[in-house]
């Protein structure tokens, strides 16, 4: 760095997280929480205002997808570094995020000295993987070298990740919908993806097929 506090910005739907989050960082001399977002609509609005170095984001937004928002970031502000700190660590958000090229990925149960450390290498130039996002990593480009290039056809996408999840957590299509902000019909649409790219033959299958092959935990 040449002397300027390391400008950060924090992406997260709950308050209380990024409260902390900033409290933490804010103790470092050479750190400087410049702004906070709920929503990627208020991050993409404060990015020109308050000129972060990096932008801290969550998988999980409450109205939209952490990886949707990385994609739009790296396309308006290629220079912006971006870390994700969450605390989900499937096959799949791993790939898509290497995809779209983020500079780090930090799970939220690490020690924040660890998000402090990370946050330096990052705005440095270099490129924080915790060794199991790492190990994830390797062995995708081992079983498939294209599979970090181009997603497979029959991937399930983030937001089918999300109502898959959901699914196993037992709730039924209306709850779903109402805890993604989607209506039932969508909903409906998603988990006739969902067993259809899993190979099952109902939605109670399709879960049973993803707890085994560790889609989901």
């Amino acid at each position: 760095m040449d002397g300027l506090p390391l400008r950060v910005l924090l992406v997260d739907d709950h308050q209380m997280f990024r409260e902390g989050i900033r409290s933490r960082l804010n103790s470092e001399p050479d750190i400087e929480v410049v702004g906070e977002a709920a929503s990627p609509e208020e991050a993409v609005l404060l990015i020109p205002q308050v000129n972060p170095t990096v932008a801290i984001l969550d998988i999980r937004l409450s109205d939209s997808s952490g990886i949707e928002l990385a994609r739009t970031l790296r396309s308006q502000w290629p220079q912006l570094k971006l870390l994700m700190l969450t605390g989900y660590d499937y096959d799949q958000y791993v790939r898509a995020l290497v995809r779209v090229g983020i500079d780090g990925y930090l799970l939220k149960e690490a020690p924040q000295e660890k998000l402090v450390e990370a946050l330096r290498e990052i705005a440095s130039g270099g490129t924080v993987l915790p060794p199991l996002i790492a190990s994830k990593v390797m062995r995708s480009i081992a079983r498939n070298p294209t599979t970090l290039a181009d997603p497979r056809p029959d991937e399930l996408t983030i937001r089918e990740l999300e109502v898959l999840e959901l699914m196993h957590q037992g709730l039924r299509n209306s709850d779903i919908g109402e805890n993604l902000s989607i209506s039932p019909r969508t909903v409906e649409g998603h988990v006739a993806n969902i067993v259809s790219k899993l190979g099952a033959q109902s939605r109670i299958d399709a879960v049973q097929i993803a707890s085994q092959t560790g889609l989901i935990q």
